[in-house]
């Protein structure tokens, strides 16, 4: 990871020092806490774009579930209004999270014995299950907005926080393939 950090950034330098180079450099995260400084320093400006109000959580939503298998009659508004604080990426990892619930019911039939052949659509309880145990990204978001201002460094990750990276990874790998096997 360092020997590739290093050569991104000397091809930065090199860009940047090119009068007739022509390229932008455009990052977004709700991790900030997680960038390198080196390459901070590196762009010029940065935005804080905000948290999603609940109208665009609620188009968040019916964005990332279109196409899914889902019930009809979920109340989107609602559930918005209960994803109050949570950004795109965070009503993302809802949603898949939810959708794993009807493939974990599969597994637990087919240990009894019992073959289901096909999930039950994902309902709005699904929805609200997963969100009674879902953490929000509010506190990154807020950690990047006082830093910005005070010109601060980043809190560094804390174990806990890495050895939740890894489950929230190997979770989506086991949805991923789940749901590419079907």
């Amino acid at each position: 990871m360092a020997i590739m950090k290093t050569e991104f950034m000397a091809l930065w330098d090199g860009v940047a020092t090119d009068k007739n180079a022509r390229v932008m450099v455009l990052g977004a995260t709700n991790r900030p806490s997680e960038l390198d400084e080196a390459i901070l320093r590196r762009f010029a400006q940065a935005f804080e774009i905000g948290m999603p109000d609940c109208k665009e959580r609620a188009e968040i939503l019916r964005v990332v579930l279109k196409g899914e298998r889902v019930e009809e009659g979920i109340d989107f508004d609602l559930v918005a209004r209960l994803c109050e604080d949570y950004t795109g990426s965070d009503i993302f990892e809802l949603c898949k999270k939810a959708a794993y619930l009807p493939i974990r019911e599969i597994l637990e039939e087919e240990r009894k014995g019992r073959k289901i052949p096909v999930p039950r659509a994902l309902t709005q309880m699904d929805l609200e299950k997963v969100l009674a145990t879902s953490k929000k990204t509010k506190v990154a978001a807020s950690e990047y907005s006082d830093s910005r201002l005070q010109g601060s460094v980043w809190r560094k990750p804390k174990d806990s926080d890495k050895v939740q990276a890894v489950i929230n990874g190997i979770s989506r790998l086991l949805v991923s393939g789940m749901i590419n096997q079907q």
